[in-house]
């Protein structure tokens, strides 16, 4: 892998945003394995600066690549990303479902048209499970260690493989749990690109779930979330809008103590909602 296309692939994993001049100056002299001091000496900056925006940096790409980044394994990290997210150069691979007459495991979609975005930087071929140990963001390990690690996460950002899905929660694992039981067609924290009233964005719903000829999405919120009701309910009037039949929202503690209950209670209100 060159720099460029290293390069190519961060720019894909920050959505299409270049890192700024003294970035890609840290990042190309880095995949080239030059020192902060050979860095600055090349540069007109500072050491400590060259130094300090190289901390910053990997810490960014850490958070992007849901991997820790270090200056020294670099090159791995991102070899392992571009092959566990099968990345050429673009980031996301757009998937367009016709929903109108389609019939999707025996469910009649009618009436419906939706972009969907596969997430790709959070679709991994490791299959795992949730009894292993998660890696927080701080703890140092070796690129031996990583490479054999099953699940890869950061503080900020766990995330939980259930037969080959990213999940973000246990309250997700749960609900994802009584979903397969009952033999739904759900879609797991994909990415949607829709029009809202600050023009179009990506929206990523909990679970985008398939039901009886009917669309709904099933949010599961958090203390957090419910700080921001407003945007809360706006984001629900703009997938209501593009032809989704309900969005509904359980409290966490309710997903992880009654899962049954919260997808009986959806797939009930799901069915009774008029086309």
């Amino acid at each position: 892998m060159t720099v460029e296309e290293a390069l190519e692939i961060v720019e894909t994993a920050l959505d299409y945003e270049r890192l700024n001049k003294v970035q890609e100056l840290v990042f190309r002299q880095s995949w080239e394995g030059r020192s902060y001091i050979e860095i600055a000496k090349s540069s007109d900056y500072e050491p400590d600066y060259i130094k300090d925006a190289g901390a910053k940096l990997w810490k960014l790409l850490s958070k992007v690549l849901g991997e820790k980044v270090k200056k020294d394994n670099l090159k791995s990290v991102l070899k392992r990303y571009s092959r566990r997210t099968k990345l050429n150069v673009q980031r996301n691979l757009a998937i367009e479902v016709n929903l109108t007459g389609a019939n999707l495991s025996g469910a009649n979609l009618s009436g419906a048209r939706l972009l969907l975005l596969t997430n790709l930087n959070e679709v991994d071929s490791c299959q795992a499970d949730l009894n292993k140990t998660i890696i927080p963001e701080d703890k140092t390990q070796s690129d031996e260690q990583a490479n054999n690690q099953e699940i890869q996460c950061n503080s900020e950002n766990q995330i939980y493989y259930w037969n080959d899905l990213p999940l973000r929660s246990p309250e997700q694992v749960k609900i994802a749990e009584v979903l397969d039981r009952a033999n739904v067609l759900f879609i797991p924290n994909s990415k949607a690109r829709l029009t809202t009233t600050e023009g179009r964005q990506n929206q990523e719903p909990h679970f985008l779930i398939f039901h009886q000829g009917k669309l709904g999405i099933l949010e599961i919120d958090s203390e957090l979330f419910e700080q921001d009701a407003v945007k809360l309910e706006e984001r629900d009037r703009t997938f209501l809008t593009h032809g989704i039949a309900i969005v509904q929202h359980y409290h966490a503690t309710q997903c992880r103590e009654q899962p049954e209950q919260v997808v009986q209670d959806f797939l009930e209100i799901l069915t009774q909602t008029a086309l």
